[in-house]
C-alpha cells in the first residue's frame, strides 16, 4: 500500500440511539454490537443531550474499541450532530445559533440527514435541512443509512420485505445528498461522513414483534474511515479524542458501503513536484498537480471535479492530472453490480 503520510486508518460508527433518546438499548448492548460488527470506534448521538457520558458505560475503551459520547440537537428540521463539545445547544433555539454555539465550544457538527424524505406510511415528518442559507458547521453526513432506506417502504408488504433486509431497494447515498455536498465545496470545505442512524426500533406487539435491525445489523451498513497521524494509545482518552477531532475536522475521511466490503487500505491525495496534501486538504493549483491513490482490491474509480465526472479507470491506484481547479474526489465502485464501495472527502484545488 503506497501512504506518503503514514496514516493509521480506524473504522468508526457514526449516528447511533440509545435507551437516553429513542433508541432501544442500554449501553452495554450497543457497545458490545460494536465489538462483534468489528468497529474500531462508536460514536453515540442521543438526542439533546450528553448523559450517557456519567452513566457507568460511558466513554472509553471496550477491548479494541474506543466509545464515544457526542448528541444529536432535534428541532422540527435541521438536526445537527455535536461532537467533541461539553454541552448542547437548546433544540428550540435559531439554528444558525445552535451551529454557532458548538463551534464556540471548540466542538464539531454536521448537518444530519440533510435530504430526509419523511416516510408518509410510517408517519414520520420529513427532518431534512431546510436552513440552507446557514454556513459554519463542519461538515454533511453524506450517507445516512436510515433515511436512505426508508423510501423503500411504500406498503404494508414492501415494510415487511424492507424490515428484513437493510439493503432493500438501496444501492447508493442519496443522489441529492451527494449533489448538495458538491455545491457546497465550491464556497468552503465541507467534511462528508457516513451514518448509520441506529435505534434497534421494534415493530409490532410486545410479543409478536420484531427488532428493526438490531444494532449489529446497523453498524454493518455504513463507516466513516478516519485516517489518524498517530495510532491510537487506548490508555490516553484525552489524546486519542484529539488524534480522531484532527481527522474529522480536516476531512482526513472516507464514507464506506459494508455490504461491498470493510477491507482497510484506501488512501487519496494530491501531488505536485514540490509538495503533497491529504484528502480533504485545499491545494493551490499548479500545472502539474496531480490526483493520486491506492485501493487495497481491485475496483472502478471514478474520479469527479464539481460532482461531474472527469475520468472512470479500473485497477488498484490512480494518477489522474488535474486541469483546473475545482472540488475534486473519488468515488470507488467494486461487486458485480460496481455499486459505491467508497467515497472520498474532496481535494479542494482552488486558483491561486
Amino acid at each position: 500500500m503506497i501512504d506518503p503520510f503514514h496514516f493509521f486508518e480506524y473504522s468508526a460508527v457514526v449516528h447511533v440511539h440509545s435507551q437516553y433518546s429513542d433508541g432501544t438499548g442500554t449501553l452495554p448492548a450497543i457497545i458490545h454490537a460494536g465489538q462483534e460488527a468489528g468497529a474500531d470506534i462508536l460514536m453515540l448521538t442521543d438526542h439533546d443531550t450528553l448523559a450517557p457520558r456519567a452513566d457507568p458505560h460511558g466513554e472509553g475503551y471496550y477491548g479494541r474499541l474506543l466509545f464515544l459520547v457526542g448528541g444529536e440537537v432535534t428541532p422540527p428540521q435541521n438536526h445537527l450532530l455535536a461532537f467533541f463539545t461539553d454541552g448542547l445547544p437548546g433544540a428550540q433555539e435559531p439554528w444558525g445559533d445552535i451551529v454557532a454555539a458548538v463551534n464556540r465550544s471548540g466542538g464539531l457538527s454536521f448537518v444530519a440527514h440533510p435530504v430526509d424524505k419523511g416516510n408518509a406510511l410510517l408517519k414520520l415528518p420529513s427532518y431534512r435541512w431546510a436552513e440552507r442559507s446557514v454556513t459554519g458547521f463542519t461538515g454533511l453526513e453524506v450517507w445516512n443509512h436510515l433515511s436512505s432506506w426508508l423510501p423503500a417502504v411504500r406498503t404494508i408488504p414492501s415494510g415487511l420485505r424492507a424490515a428484513l433486509s437493510p439493503w432493500w431497494k438501496l444501492q447508493g447515498p442519496d443522489p441529492e445528498a451527494v449533489r448538495l455536498w458538491d455545491e457546497l465545496g465550491r464556497d468552503r470545505a465541507v467534511v462528508g461522513i457516513a451514518g448509520v442512524d441506529a435505534h434497534a426500533a421494534r415493530a409490532g406487539t410486545r410479543y409478536l414483534g420484531i427488532t428493526v435491525f438490531p444494532y449489529r445489523v446497523s453498524f454493518l451498513t455504513l463507516r466513516t474511515q478516519l485516517y489518524l497521524t498517530d495510532a491510537l494509545t487506548y490508555h490516553d482518552l484525552a489524546r486519542d479524542k484529539q488524534l480522531i477531532y484532527d481527522a474529522m475536522k480536516k476531512g482526513r475521511a472516507a464514507i464506506l458501503s459494508c455490504r461491498e466490503g470493510t477491507e482497510k487500505g484506501f488512501r487519496l491525495w494530491a501531488e505536485s513536484s514540490s509538495d503533497r496534501w491529504p484528502m480533504g486538504s485545499t491545494v493551490p493549483w499548479t500545472p502539474d498537480l496531480r490526483v493520486k491513490g491506492n485501493s487495497p482490491v481491485y475496483v472502478v474509480w471514478r474520479v469527479l471535479k464539481d460532482g461531474i465526472v472527469e475520468s472512470e479507470s479500473d485497477g488498484l491506484i490512480i494518477d489522474v492530472p488535474v486541469q483546473q481547479a475545482g472540488v475534486w474526489r473519488v468515488e470507488l465502485l467494486r461487486g458485480r453490480k460496481q455499486r459505491p464501495w467508497i467515497l472520498s472527502n474532496p481535494i479542494y484545488v482552488r486558483n491561486a
